[in-house]
């Protein structure tokens, strides 16, 4: 009986929201009728479009999959529509899962806990020569526990939406942000990363500050460094300058952080005290309305530039270092709109003109880097994620 009654009251309340909210709804009849689902879906930042170094076109965006239910819930598939043509993508069991994260964990999984968000990364590779969509929608099916508690609410396994507007502004084209061949783009689009999978949340919305931005350490002969990479210099990028991608004026600079050992994790780095120091020694220059260029990770006391600076493409800036939150010697590089590092969203952007070197592994055995593929050139692309960018001296 008690069961019975604390059911009747939630359907009363369910029935109170609902009328209460479909009194500001735009049809004149209210809110029409759907049925009531475990989970609630949006998107976390607007679908942007970038080439890649592949020569096709890349949509990339995140869900916010939010379990409202009584019950674990597993996602079994999603489905990315165009909403005036066919599917674009499909993922179900393990592959779905591998895209689907709690936020800031690496962790895979496709299970939902009650009151629980995961993101789930959406990379649609669209096939060579077609059009990019206006609008995407999705369906997400899946399940839970037959006999969970208040099953009796859940009118549907499915969930038809949401409706997300592909941005239709252009990738913004910049020149190489380093000089000289075997440059990797590590933790770059359109994998899972520690890039491509970060979000946060500034002053209560979502954030996506680094889906685009790219790692580049370097890689000479089939190797990124000698002995064992023990010390930063022993890594081929260290000390490399690093050349200002596009013009504009100088907003943020950091030039005192000392370097860190490589394989130092954040939990035992004494210099990351708070938001500022993660990306080490840098410079922010704005060079647009809206777009902002950061560069990470220098070598301390090597920043050539300051605050309210006026910089040309192709300036030097710094020196590659090993600074802030890192792993390893390397230039943290991408585009921004803000001026907060990590409070901004992301912006899509290609390089001009560099060589495709082919796509890089990293082996167990350090320093060796396994190559495949064949060099080719490639005009206003963004390096995907291991691929070797061969610029000019």
């Amino acid at each position: 009986m008690l069961r019975r009654a604390v059911l009747t009251l939630v359907l009363s309340c369910l029935t109170l929201a609902f009328a209460s909210a479909g009194a500001g709804a735009q049809d004149k009849d209210g809110r029409p009728e759907k049925p009531l689902t475990t989970l609630e879906v949006r998107g976390i930042a607007p679908p942007h479009v970038v080439k890649g170094t592949d020569r096709r076109r890349h949509i990339e965006y995140d869900l916010a999959i939010t379990n409202v239910f009584t019950a674990d819930v597993t996602l079994t598939s999603l489905e990315v529509r165009d909403v005036r043509g066919g599917p674009l993508l499909r993922l179900e069991g393990e592959a779905l899962a591998a895209v689907t994260t709690k936020f800031i964990d690496a962790t895979p999984t496709a299970t939902l806990e009650p009151s629980q968000t995961v993101q789930t990364i959406v990379d649609v590779t669209l096939p060579r020569g077609a059009q990019v969509p206006a609008r995407l929608t999705h369906r997400v099916d899946y399940a839970f526990p037959p006999d969970a508690l208040f099953y009796q609410l859940i009118g549907s396994r499915q969930v038809d939406g949401p409706v997300l507007r592909v941005e239709r502004r252009k990738p913004i084209v910049v020149s190489p942000p380093l000089k000289g061949s075997g440059w990797i783009a590590t933790n770059a689009c359109c994998e899972p990363s520690s890039h491509r999978s970060f979000v946060l949340s500034a002053n209560g919305s979502f954030v996506t500050p680094e889906v685009f931005a790219i790692d580049f350490i370097r890689e000479v002969d089939g190797r990124v460094g000698e002995g064992d990479g023990a010390e930063n210099n022993e890594w081929f990028g260290y000390g490399q300058p690093v050349v200002a991608a596009a013009g504009g004026r100088v907003v943020k600079v950091r030039n005192d952080l000392p370097d860190i050992p490589p394989g130092t994790p954040i939990t035992d780095n004494p210099t990351v005290k708070n938001v500022d120091d993660l990306g080490g020694n840098h410079v922010l220059i704005r060079m647009q309305a809206g777009v902002y260029a950061l560069y990470g990770h220098l070598i301390p006391g090597s920043v050539r530039v300051k605050q309210g600076d006026r910089v040309k493409t192709g300036e030097r800036l710094g020196s590659l270092g090993n600074t802030g939150n890192t792993s390893a010697p390397h230039l943290h590089f991408g585009l921004i709109d803000g001026r907060g590092l990590l409070a901004s969203d992301s912006l899509p952007f290609v390089i001009d003109r560099f060589t495709y070197g082919g796509q890089a592994e990293l082996t167990a055995n350090f320093p060796d880097v396994d190559i495949t593929g064949t060099p080719r050139p490639v005009r206003k692309a963004h390096p995907l994620t291991d691929s070797i960018a061969n610029f000019s001296p």
